[in-house]
């Protein structure tokens, strides 16, 4: 009997661990899923369907905050009508793990556990137990709460940071259409116009020849804006090493232009961050396309060394026509969109003349 008692605690005790182990790994893998599912909230319903074996509830709920409300994942029934998840009592300060007294009186015993999220955000996590929980369950879900709520938070955080840059890149982008593609259609539109009245005329071909010719070039130009667009829009570093990515950056610049380029990369691969390398890889794009596209030069180099203190050094020069003069100080040629580029990441940028001729696009940048 003594023997049967034995071997049914250490059933009980391994099933209990294999619970315990599965959930943690579902933890573990959290945020990788919510990153492969964006938008949907299986991850967390399967991570919450694990919970109660693992902590020997009968019942688990996560309450994320919402505009208006909350949003409830996980078990419903008996929790849904939980006073301290309800619409007339906000959880604002609740800290730790608390039992819900009304329900208690109701012959249910339900934990509250707040999750802090940031920012003045909380998340609310139950669990329903067959019977009073003691300490050991408090102390198990007080555990329980703060990976998930460390998971939760810095999922959180990543999601809000993606958010801003591509609002960041929205607003680059609707800015270089405006430059280029929408200015060059404003003049197609303006040629179009003329080219009719032309064509109304009795005798005029080679005016309309003239004409022809140049809104052909026009749209050849319109064209290889909007694909340099399309490129930048979808650039990404893919697993490559800044190295790589300029390296086949060049190849494709020389592909479709007479220029001639040449990179001098001194700095070793583990030199930036992932953000900084990206934006870096970013400007160069731009500059080498604002070189092909308006400065007529025969050559190019790039070039990336460090300097004293931990400091970074990008150039891009030219052989090219050189500057306008009277450039405003917002900018041309995508110059707008380099700076704000360069501000992201706390560098500076410049545009110098090149004796006898040409154009110097530098970023200096200190790594913190």
């Amino acid at each position: 009997m003594l023997i049967s008692l034995s071997r049914n605690r250490a059933s009980l005790w391994s099933g209990w661990r294999v619970r315990r182990q599965d959930w943690q790994g579902a933890l573990h893998n959290l945020p990788l899923r919510l990153l492969q599912q964006p938008g949907s909230d299986a991850p967390l319903q399967q991570l919450l369907a694990l919970l109660p074996a693992a902590l020997g509830a009968r019942h688990a709920a996560l309450l994320l905050p919402q505009a208006g409300g909350w949003r409830q994942l996980g078990a419903s029934g008996e929790l849904a009508d939980c006073p301290l998840h309800g619409a007339a009592m906000s959880p604002a300060g609740l800290a730790g793990v608390q039992l819900c007294s009304v329900c208690q009186t109701n012959g249910r015993y339900h934990l509250v556990c707040g999750l802090e999220l940031g920012e003045e955000r909380q998340a609310l996590l139950l669990l329903a137990y067959p019977r009073l929980p003691g300490r050991a369950a408090r102390a198990e879900l007080a555990a329980v709460a703060v990976q998930l709520a460390e998971v939760l938070r810095a999922f959180s955080q990543d999601r809000q940071l993606r958010r801003r840059e591509l609002a960041a890149e929205r607003g680059v982008l609707a800015r270089e259409l405006h430059d280029s593609v929408a200015q060059q259609l404003a003049y197609l539109q303006i040629r179009a116009c003329r080219l009719q009245a032309v064509l109304a005329q009795p005798a005029a071909p080679e005016q309309v020849d003239v004409m022809l010719v140049d809104l052909r070039q026009t749209l050849q130009l319109m064209h290889r804006q909007v694909r340099e667009l399309i490129s930048t829009a979808r650039l990404t570093m893919d697993g490559c090493t800044l190295r790589q990515a300029l390296e086949a950056t060049v190849e494709e610049f020389a592909r479709r232009s007479s220029c001639v380029f040449a990179l001098d990369n001194r700095l070793p691969d583990d030199a930036l961050g992932s953000e900084a390398e990206l934006q870096i890889l970013q400007i160069i794009r731009e500059a080498l396309a604002n070189v092909v596209r308006h400065s007529h030069a025969r050559r190019v180099l790039i070039s990336l060394r460090a300097q004293a203190a931990g400091g970074i050094e990008v150039q891009v020069r030219d052989d090219g026509v050189g500057m306008p003069g009277d450039l405003p100080s917002d900018g041309h040629f995508g110059l707008r969109i380099m700076r704000e580029r360069a501000a992201a990441i706390g560098a500076q940028l410049q545009i110098l003349p090149q004796q006898p001729h040409g154009t110097c696009i530098q970023l200096c940048w200190r790594r913190a």
